[in-house]
């Protein structure tokens, strides 16, 4: 149940949500308070309008992503004990498959990356992922997959329990560590906005965490006149920083 009511929460505080809510509310609003309405109605068009900007929600992702991906220098040095890949989605009963459940486009870069250590490290998988909201194949299952028949790797163990990053620590903790004096260290492998939120999970749960960053949000090669109109897809980047800020924020709130 805390699951879903965090789920709910989420839709309302992270933009665009907010927005529309205050967009809402201030329609409502003017026809008794009319200045006061108006206020609030376009407080939330104009924050609409500025997130949706490429500009700004590539400003937004640059001070939220990791820096640094993971180099060949520091996979060297490092004595991991596994390879942790965090789900990120399902693609649900996806036609092309037979109307199977597989994984989703971050889901599937995050096993493709996760694979490709895999050979160059020569380290064990763990993937962990469970099912949000029940009555599906967990996400772990199908990312053992993907990696095993598309990737041609090997997932060592499968978490399939978790419903959210936190679980995702947790759960892993508990699998690979039977709480003797082991090795606990993890190369970590999410996607560079995720990877802040999922590094201080991981690190609360008792992990050494080697972050191992992929997906990054990179340059706009794009001319300055196409940066500066709003598109859903900057949005949707916009969307994903503020759900990774309120993330953090809560699980501080709750958990650490």
């Amino acid at each position: 149940m805390e699951v879903l009511i965090t789920k709910l929460i989420s839709i309302l505080l992270v933009p665009p949500g907010l927005f529309f809510t205050f967009i809402l509310s201030g329609i409502i609003i003017r026809f008794r308070f009319y200045r006061s309405g108006q206020i609030i109605f376009y407080t939330g068009l104009i924050s609409l309008i500025l997130i949706s900007i490429p500009l700004v929600s590539s400003s937004l992702v640059n001070i939220t992503q990791s820096e640094y991906p993971l180099t060949n220098e520091k996979m060297d040095k490092v004595a991991a004990k596994a390879i942790v890949i965090l789900g990120g989605g399902r693609y649900a009963d996806a036609p092309e498959y037979e109307y199977k459940d597989t994984v989703s486009m971050f889901t599937l870069e995050r096993c493709r990356y996760g694979t490709y250590l895999q050979r160059k490290m020569k380290l064990p998988i763990l993937v962990t992922g469970g099912s949000i909201y029940g009555g599906r194949v967990a996400e772990a299952v199908l990312m053992k997959q993907v990696i095993e028949n598309s990737f041609i790797g090997v997932a060592h163990w499968t978490e399939d329990k978790s419903r959210t990053t936190y679980e995702n620590a947790i759960f892993s903790y508990k699998m690979l560590n039977s709480g003797r004096n082991e090795n606990t260290t993890i190369i970590l492998v999410t996607h560079a906005l995720h990877m802040a939120r999922a590094t201080e999970a991981f690190e609360q749960a008792g992990f050494k965490v080697i972050p191992a960053p992929m997906g990054f949000h990179t340059s706009d090669t794009r001319p300055f006149y196409m940066k500066i109109f709003p598109t859903i897809f900057s949005a949707r980047m916009s969307t994903l920083v503020f759900h990774e800020w309120l993330g953090r924020l809560w699980y501080r709130i709750r958990y650490y």
